[in-house]
């Protein structure tokens, strides 16, 4: 933790240089990685972002990007506001009405951090809200997907995994965003 960007900024030109900037990082190491913040206006939300990631990676052997991302995108959100009030809901939403959201096979080509913008990371998050708080199928194949990865079983696409038992995911995750809302006795956790 760094009392300010200067202090920051000099650490990581000295220490991390080809590190792509971040107002925040978790550097995976051998072993533990490291979660780097300075104090700013986004720091608890920077924080519970990049300490979701140093989480899934000190359990999991491995992470696909989209959901490492989708998952700390959802968590940087304060508890309160995760389910019903995150940032992403609006820009999803749109998204939608426009045609819809990123198809998870796209999302799932993606292999750095650098060929993702900020529509992967909404839609990443979408994915993930949809999984969590959609339909309870999407839900069990997403605990059985880590599960598979923590194990160590090759646990093929998450997208085909969905599609092979929702049916159609890209449907029933437009339906959920359309009809989500404040309204919890009709949702799921």
């Amino acid at each position: 933790m760094f009392r300010n960007k200067v202090d920051y900024d000099r650490f990581l030109s000295r220490n991390l240089p080809r590190v792509t900037y971040r107002r925040a990082l978790y550097v995976k190491e051998q072993g533990t990685g490291r979660v780097f913040a300075y104090r700013s206006s986004q720091f608890d939300t920077d924080l519970r972002h990049e300490c979701t990631h140093a989480l899934l990676h000190a359990v999991l052997p491995m992470v696909p990007l989209w959901l490492d991302e989708g998952l700390a995108v959802y968590f940087e959100s304060p508890a309160g506001k995760r389910v019903f009030d995150s940032p992403q809901l609006g820009g999803v939403r749109w998204s939608i009405r426009l045609g819809g959201v990123q198809r998870l096979e796209s999302l799932e080509k993606k292999k750095k951090t650098e060929e993702m913008d900020r529509s992967d990371y909404r839609a990443a998050w979408a994915w993930v809200h949809f999984m969590l708080h959609g339909s309870p199928e999407a839900r069990n194949e997403l605990v059985r997907f880590l599960a598979d990865i923590r194990g160590g079983t090759p646990p093929g696409l998450l997208s085909q995994r969905l599609r092979s038992r929702l049916g159609d995911p890209v449907g029933q995750l437009n339906a959920h965003f359309l009809s989500w809302s404040k309204q919890p006795a009709s949702h799921p956790r």
